[in-house]
């Protein structure tokens, strides 16, 4: 029996479907399946900072708290960054030219043989090393 498959969430990706933005619709699919049972789904915690920053500066710091705790119950599983995602992470921004939470995102799909959700055109700078979904 094939493995279930696995995605794991940028910040760019999470931000579309907070605002309901262009791509907002893929995400959703990927949440529901999610909630169904039928994928898994992972955000690195950095990731999720960067969301929470980017809200915080965009809608102010309620808005930001709320969306949080609302993103807490979905059926996503935080990965914090452990001493292998980080130096993956870091392995990736020595040898390519991504955003360091970007090299996140990647290090987290990797680890979890996962595909990383974004709609962000860096990540096709690795393309050749994660699969990815585009929004």
């Amino acid at each position: 029996m094939p493995a279930m498959k696995s995605v794991t969430f940028d910040a760019h990706a999470i931000l579309k479907f907070a605002q309901d933005e262009a791509g907002a619709d893929r995400v959703e699919e990927f949440l529901r399946a999610a909630e169904q049972g039928r994928m898994r789904a992972y955000v690195n915690e950095l990731n999720l900072g960067e969301v929470y920053y980017i809200t915080m500066r965009r809608l102010g710091v309620e808005s930001a708290r709320l969306f949080l705790e609302q993103f807490s119950t979905l059926a996503v599983e935080r990965i914090g960054a452990s001493r292998q995602i980080i130096e993956s992470a870091s392995e990736l921004k020595a040898r390519h030219a991504l955003s360091y939470a970007d090299c996140f995102a990647a290090a987290t799909a990797l680890r979890h043989e996962a595909s990383v959700v974004t709609g962000d055109p860096e990540f096709k700078k690795v393309e050749h090393l994660v699969q990815i979904e585009w929004i």
